[in-house]
């Protein structure tokens, strides 16, 4: 079975379960999400990465520009390896709907889930010490 886009032949891919459609755009919302999320981590990175540029003009502001600077670049990152890790899972995710199988895998979430609460910790931390 060849897709369009892999090398296939010019003929498009047709499901052959009417719920294949419905599971192959449920999977394209579930792409939308992920890239929904990091697209926000990136943004909220970059904020808070301009903040500390603002902190560093005030008096005693050099420390919070460099931590804010360290937190904005570590959202900045955590947003990318969502739009990686989202994307690998769409792929996979395609792959088993055409395939008629599914495998739960939790991996991907936990890394994403594992990436925030570290730094959501570390902000904690540093506000209250």
């Amino acid at each position: 079975m060849k897709l369009p886009g892999n090398g296939g032949s010019a003929e498009p891919y047709r499901p052959t379960r009417d719920a294949e459609v419905r599971e192959h755009l449920a999977n394209e919302r579930t792409l939308l999400a992920w890239v929904r999320t990091g697209v926000g981590l990136i943004s909220v990175g970059f904020v808070v990465e301009r903040a500390g540029a603002l902190a560093a003009g005030t008096p005693g502001g050099q420390e919070t520009a460099l931590v804010s600077e360290i937190f904005g670049l570590a959202l900045v990152a955590l947003g990318c390896l969502t739009l990686v890790v989202g994307a690998m899972q769409f792929f996979r995710n395609r792959r088993m709907i055409i395939a008629g199988v599914f495998a739960a895998m939790s991996t991907p979430y936990m890394v994403i889930v594992a990436g925030s609460l570290l730094l959501a910790g570390a902000f904690i931390v540093y506000t209250v010490l």
